[in-house]
Formats: C-alpha cells, sequence, structure tokens
C-alpha cells in the first residue's frame, strides 16, 4: 500500500467542491493508494505541461485527479503525490 501526500493545490480544490463530488474522489484515491499504477497515462498535453510529465489521471465525478508516483520512503513503502483536480470540461 502506497502512502499518499496531498499538495496544498489539490487540498483547496478539493475543499470547494460539493460532497458527492468529494466522496468520489476519496474513492479513486483509495484505489491509487492500493494500486498506485492504476492511473491512465493518457492525460491531456495542458495538464501534462502543468503537473509533469510524468503525471497519471483518475477520473472521479467529472473531475481527473492527477498525481504521481513517488520514489520509496524510507521504509520501503510508495509514495504517491496527489498534485490536483481539475474539472474535465475545464480541460476540453
Amino acid at each position: 500500500m502506497a502512502r499518499l501526500r496531498f499538495s496544498e493545490e489539490f487540498l483547496e480544490s478539493l475543499a470547494g467542491l460539493d460532497e458527492r463530488v468529494e466522496e468520489s474522489v476519496w474513492k479513486r484515491l483509495a484505489l491509487v493508494q492500493d494500486f498506485p499504477g492504476v492511473g491512465s497515462s493518457l492525460v491531456e498535453p495542458a495538464l501534462r505541461h502543468a503537473y509533469g510529465p510524468a503525471c497519471l489521471k483518475v477520473v472521479a465525478a467529472g473531475y481527473d485527479v492527477l498525481y504521481e508516483r513517488g520514489e520509496k520512503d524510507a521504509d520501503g513503502v510508495e509514495v504517491v503525490d496527489v498534485l490536483g483536480i481539475v474539472s474535465q470540461r475545464a480541460v476540453r
């Protein structure tokens, strides 16, 4: 199981969403925590430019949750950096 590390940008964006969307996001992140490679590498160029070439995404209730797999920490646990959450409408 990976350890999730949240960016300030992600937390601020999530705080502005309704409860239904937030619940969906947490469910997807639980899946990422268990299986860090589950996300799609088919990330739109604008998001790849903003969040880095190695970012992955999972979809939750009309939003793309962007994250990046990191190195293992001192305990040998993989760290996943949750970078941001973006409305799919804003990207397309």
